[in-house]
């Protein structure tokens, strides 16, 4: 009788401990933790505790330092663009805006059009050829102009190439942030505690507790 009433007991302290709201009211969610940084690096240890979030301000302020250098390199490459257009128009009289790679280089490595045509004519290069047309002649007043030319197009491809590095560096820092709320949020998580009673094929009884961590 004093086994019943002990197993009895035990169980409904169980119902008492099982519920997981009586844990997760303030406790935050790991998973939830995990998507806020991965939306907004930082913004999950927030979450977790907004008292407490240093490392999450550190995510934030890198984000926000890639996103301005980002659209930085997309500006400066633009304005260095815009410098190479206006000069092969004003010193070589020819508009290259919307043109493609292979005219730009063109411009890039030969003084005129009668220059690059004739190179390609002696090299057998046919399918090279440009149109003498009006619209596609050039001829730069100066060897240094069109040496600058090439400078400003090296200088706006190379930071062109350096935007991929910057998006990837982002996917980066907010993979590592939202990593590092999961895990904060996690060490927060209270264990779940249970005792249910076990029963023997010989009529013997025990206790068997139970410990539930939850991710």
């Amino acid at each position: 009788m004093l086994k019943f009433i002990t197993i009895v007991i035990l169980v409904c302290s169980s119902l008492v401990i099982l519920p997981r709201d009586a844990f997760s009211q303030n406790e935050p969610d790991p998973r939830g933790a995990f998507v806020r940084s991965l939306l907004v690096p930082g913004w999950g240890h927030h979450y977790v505790n907004p008292d407490d979030w240093n490392r999450g301000k550190a995510h934030l302020g890198a984000e926000l330092a890639m996103i301005a250098g980002y659209f930085g390199l997309r500006a400066r490459a633009s304005t260095i663009e815009d410098q190479y257009l206006t000069l092969a128009n004003l010193r070589a009289g020819v508009d290259i805006s919307g043109r493609g790679r292979p005219f730009q280089l063109a411009i890039g490595d030969f003084n005129s059009l009668q220059e690059y045509n004739d190179f390609q004519l002696r090299s057998r290069n046919w399918n090279r050829l440009i149109a003498d047309d009006p619209e596609n002649r050039w001829y730069w007043v100066n060897e240094e102009d069109r040496n600058r030319y090439n400078e400003l197009r090296s200088d706006r491809d190379r930071i062109r190439n350096q935007l991929p590095a910057v998006i990837g560096l982002m996917a980066v820092n907010r993979v590592i942030s939202a990593v590092s709320a999961f895990n904060r949020a996690r060490a927060y998580q209270t264990p779940e505690l249970s005792f249910l009673p076990v029963f023997d094929p010989v009529g013997s009884t025990g206790i068997v507790a139970t410990v539930h961590f939850r991710f």
